[in-house]
């Protein structure tokens, strides 16, 4: 029986799927809200800032936070840098 290749498999979660399309498209539109876009690296950059601003008031790993807006750009950066900041 012939061997199948081997298969390396890495289990994306929201922030790291974030981190590895920042690396790897960071050019390319990640969101588009109106007349504005930003891109992979751009939504990275923003959502940095809101998990270092998290860590900065004191979140921790257990804290619930809670978020509530519109679905607009602000809505997407929450979903990753909350996470990001634990």
């Amino acid at each position: 029986m012939a061997q199948r290749p081997k298969v390396y498999r890495t289990e994306l979660t929201p922030v790291s799927f974030l981190t590895r399309n920042a690396y790897v498209f960071p050019d390319s539109v990640a969101v588009a809200h109106g007349d504005r876009r930003y891109s992979y690296r751009q939504l990275a950059e923003r959502v940095n800032r809101l998990a270092s601003a998290l860590r900065g008031a004191g979140l921790g790993a257990h804290d619930r936070v809670a978020f509530l807006c519109p679905n607009i750009p602000a809505m997407l950066e929450a979903h990753f840098g909350v996470p990001a900041a634990r």
